[in-house]
């Protein structure tokens, strides 16, 4: 199904359970991000799961979006300059997908605030030392990967693994990054906020189906807010 403007008006839109504002478009067999310029980044959260996405961009600037939900896709590459256009990313959920490389993974080191992260299910998390070479390499405000803490003993390992005394690129990372990355080019936004879209409110009887999805996606926050909870507590400790 293509994301059109009128698909985004007609989906809920609500206050989810961690008090964000979300709009949810799961379930609806998108292949393509396109036309989120007709959100007028009105919402902090959105929810792109259960779709047929193989791409992670193509997005207009929306600075309030913290929250994105993509588990249950087919993504196997991420837009190179994609923290430009949703600078406050704080969550990215991209469980059960297709990323395959650790190079692959590149633009998101790019995010000032990224701070949870699971890339559970992905072929990309099988590969040697995949935990400690996101930890070292992405954004340095990361604290839960996989929905599991960050340590400072795996933060000293991994710059261990990855970079010499003298601040260089270990051999390993090198044949890393030499792997050539299968993320695509910049392509042009169809939308930017604000373009003069009238969204209304809707809302649509869900089906049980539905129901349970929400349901699966509501645990899903519910384990990031734990493991939040738990970084949170063991800072004030130290």
């Amino acid at each position: 199904m293509k994301l059109t403007a009128d698909l985004i008006s007609n989906s809920p839109t609500y206050i989810n359970a961690i008090k964000d504002r979300e709009l949810n478009l799961s379930d609806n067999n998108i292949a393509v991000i396109e036309n989120l310029g007709a959100t007028r980044d009105l919402n902090d959260s959105l929810n792109l799961c259960h779709n047929c996405i193989r791409i992670l961009g193509n997005f207009p600037t929306l600075a309030r979006l913290k929250c994105l939900y993509l588990a249950d896709n087919r993504i196997a590459a991420v837009e190179r300059d994609l923290s430009q256009f949703l600078p406050n990313l704080h969550t990215l959920v991209l469980s059960n997908n297709d990323v395959g490389d650790l190079v692959d993974l590149e633009p998101l080191r790019l995010f000032d605030s990224l701070e949870i992260l699971s890339l559970v299910n992905n072929p990309v998390v099988s590969k040697t030392n995949a935990r400690l070479w996101c930890i070292w390499r992405l954004s340095s405000s990361l604290r839960v990967l996989d929905f599991e803490r960050v340590t400072l003993a795996e933060r000293q390992e991994a710059k261990r693994l990855f970079e010499t005394k003298d601040g260089a690129y270990t051999d390993l990372a090198n044949s890393i990054l030499s792997v050539k990355s299968s993320a695509p080019a910049p392509t042009a936004n169809t939308f930017e906020p604000g373009e003069g879209l009238d969204l209304a409110a809707s809302s649509k009887e869900k089906t049980a189906e539905e129901l349970q999805k929400e349901q699966s996606i509501a645990e899903l926050k519910a384990k990031i807010r734990d493991e939040m909870a738990k970084v949170e507590a063991m800072e004030e400790f130290i």
